[in-house]
């Protein structure tokens, strides 16, 4: 899927640049399904719930460096690179659809023996995220929203603006251009912004999924969902106006907490990763208290031996 093999060399070797960050022991395995061969970096105890994580768009799976080693304490930590986006995932059949999202994710937790997990998403893995929970409800115990892309209000103009010039025009400067209006600055972000700019330069994302945006679900079907869900939003988000989002999921979710982070826009999962972390843990640990946790389909040690580990 990358355009030339020295493009594929440099995505990898700042991978890997951005791995040696992770700051908890990880493993790497590959999955496979219809959709292709999926990525996934799992860390935390053995034999501890599982939870599933999706990073934001183009972000790979070294955007939750800052957040692991909170979410690992409690979890067994699934961070899945997204299909059809530059990453470690390969695909070999385009993802066309929002159904076909949801499929490819079913897919990708059968392949790692999962029955029913907790799932976090960021951005556009929080639009993936609920667009999952309405799909198959049934396989998740509880649901984390964070600044999910596109669910509960229109996107902004801005947004749409700065993203298309990036997609089609990348560079340094355009990648940071826009992530610095998104507000993700500083060290830690910028293994992000180098692997988004690599990814936009060598990797061929499908154009099929290149269509594939977040749009705002019925109310009908949010109204409908009975997945037990938190939602943080930026008090000073950029993406969409963070009080309509907040009014709008109060408003159609029976069962959500849904709160303002302060000091923060789109990048709170950095700026702000210890209140992250803690909420997030909290209402996790609550969710689990009053429900039987998240189940899995053979033991960890056995997932393991099966799916082909490697340790790290």
């Amino acid at each position: 899927m990358f355009k030339t093999p020295e493009g594929e060399r440099a995505f990898l070797a700042e991978y890997a640049e951005a791995m040696n960050r992770w700051p908890v022991p990880y493993e790497e395995a590959e999955v496979h399904g219809r959709f292709g061969s999926t990525h996934v970096v799992v860390s935390g105890p053995r034999h501890a719930p599982p939870l599933v994580l999706l990073h934001g768009y183009m972000a790979t799976s070294v955007m939750w460096a800052p957040n692991v080693a909170d979410f690992a304490k409690d979890h067994r930590v699934y961070a899945i690179d997204v299909m059809g986006q530059p990453s470690k995932s390969i695909p070999t059949e385009p993802i066309r659809t929002a159904n076909d999202y949801a499929v490819w994710l079913g897919e990708t937790l059968d392949a790692l023996y999962l029955d029913r997990v907790s799932l976090v998403g960021q951005s556009y893995g929080g639009w993936l995220a609920l667009n999952f929970a309405l799909f198959a409800p049934h396989r998740l115990h509880t649901l984390v929203l964070l600044s999910p892309g596109g669910g509960f209000a229109p996107m902004a103009r801005q947004f749409s603006l700065r993203g298309m010039l990036m997609v089609w025009f990348p560079s340094r400067l355009t990648v940071n251009w826009f992530m610095r209006w998104l507000g993700v600055t500083g060290a830690e972000a910028r293994p992000i912004c180098e692997l988004t700019y690599l990814g936009l330069k060598h990797f061929r994302v499908p154009v099929e999924t290149l269509r594939v945006l977040p749009v705002l679900f019925s109310e009908d079907r949010l109204r409908a969902m009975r997945v037990p869900t938190l939602l943080l939003i930026g008090r000073r988000e950029v993406v969409w106006n963070p009080v309509t989002a907040l009014r709008r999921a109060r408003e159609l979710f029976p069962n959500i907490q849904a709160e303002l982070v302060p000091n923060a826009s789109h990048e709170m999962c950095f700026s702000q990763r210890e209140f992250v972390g803690a909420r997030v843990r909290q209402f996790l640990n609550t969710a689990s208290t009053k429900k039987g946790g998240p189940r899995v389909l053979v033991s960890a040690s056995t997932m393991d031996d099966r799916v082909g580990r490697i340790a790290v």
